[in-house]
């Protein structure tokens, strides 16, 4: 498919009316496509990645004793990283190649009412591809791949998204060796041990992030009036 992807003239189309009409045409193996699609949309854009990844990071250091931690949480946290932003990355690039309609609305959901583009991903600097690919995850990628190029195919976008899941991966990795690190020093230190493991609690807790995640969607809506 060689189709271009192009916006919806009218700002109005919402998503829930563009899956809508996308599905009511589909057939029964690109409707599950469609729903596979919505689903990583919905875990990497909402709370849903914010909450897991932590916890399993947090859940690995907390019956991880000793240096072996380190290591460990660092690999653990790239393998699963990378693993989940390939498959969520290639089934948006399916998903977005086949459903132009949602493909649009998706695009005006994650840039708002600018019609700015922000670029191919080899033009983009190293620190804008990871604010990218860790905030919103390889959905996102693959979306903003399609319409900076105007084209569309899970083989022409195949090499950003293979890319994109390794960069995502290899942040996570560092960032979770890096609080292992310091859970280990605080728990070699008594003074610090009992706050170390209290922390690794919280941190390892889902209500603890969607908390923060509830909290700046309030902030904003509060800023905005």
């Amino acid at each position: 498919m060689t189709a271009a992807v192009e916006p919806p003239s009218s700002w109005d189309e919402s998503l829930r009316s563009a899956v809508s009409a996308d599905f009511a045409g589909a057939r029964l193996a690109r409707k599950l496509a469609l729903v596979a699609v919505l689903g990583w949309l919905a875990y990497e854009w909402g709370a849903g990645n914010e909450t897991f990844t932590p916890w399993v990071l947090a859940k690995v250091i907390s019956h991880t004793h000793g240096s072996i931690a380190i290591p460990l949480t660092a690999a653990i946290g790239f393998s699963f990283t990378t693993w989940q932003q390939l498959a969520s990355g290639f089934t948006a690039l399916a998903g977005f190649s086949i459903f132009d309609r949602t493909a649009a609305a998706a695009w005006l959901r994650l840039n708002g009412k600018t019609k700015v583009i922000p670029g191919e991903w080899s033009q983009l600097s190293i620190a804008r591809r990871s604010a990218i690919v860790f905030g919103l995850g390889t959905t996102a990628v693959a979306l903003i791949q399609i319409m900076a190029t105007g084209k569309v195919g899970v083989r022409r976008h195949a090499p950003v998204v293979v890319q994109s899941a390794f960069l995502c991966g290899s942040i996570v990795g560092f960032i979770g060796g890096s609080v292992a690190t310091i859970a280990v020093i605080g728990r070699n230190v008594e003074a610090l041990s009992g706050t170390t493991d209290w922390l690794i609690r919280i941190l390892g807790n889902p209500l603890f992030w969607i908390g923060l995640l509830l909290s700046g969607i309030a902030f904003n809506v509060l800023r905005r009036r």
